[in-house]
């Protein structure tokens, strides 16, 4: 899997350094980050630790998602539902829809995974209730 991950990021490199060439503007094109953090919110959502995430703040970090969605450092308190609390900041793409909603803003709670293996890695999902 390891060697799959490697070729995969290569390939992604590769292929930025020949439309660098070509004058293509790849800023929206994934990039081995994009593929990192794919599988990994492949992981959460399949065997993630549930709870509550409670937004503290929230701000662009300034990288597009296909030149759609804008990425977001969402800094939250998070309790899973084993007791365990604490603090983190999570990455996520979301429309401009969600943003517009009034949903993200601080105080607000949502439904959370957290990566069983590295607890600082979370995905928010819809309001908790």
């Amino acid at each position: 899997m390891m060697d799959d991950i490697k070729k995969a990021q290569e390939m992604a490199a590769n292929a930025q350094q020949m439309a660098a060439q070509q004058g293509v503007d790849m800023s929206a094109t994934p990039d081995a980050a994009d593929m990192a953090y794919a599988q990994t919110a492949q992981k959460i959502a399949t065997s993630g630790l549930p709870g509550v995430a409670t937004i503290k703040s929230i701000g662009e970090t300034g990288k597009t998602d296909a030149g759609v969605n804008k990425q977001y450092a969402i800094e939250v308190a998070i309790e899973l539902e084993g007791g365990e609390a604490y603090d983190t900041t999570v990455l996520q793409s979301l429309t401009e829809d969600a943003i517009g909603s009034g949903q993200y803003e601080a105080g607000k709670r949502f439904e959370v995974k957290v990566d069983p293996d590295d607890k600082s890695k979370a995905l928010l999902y819809g309001l908790a209730d």
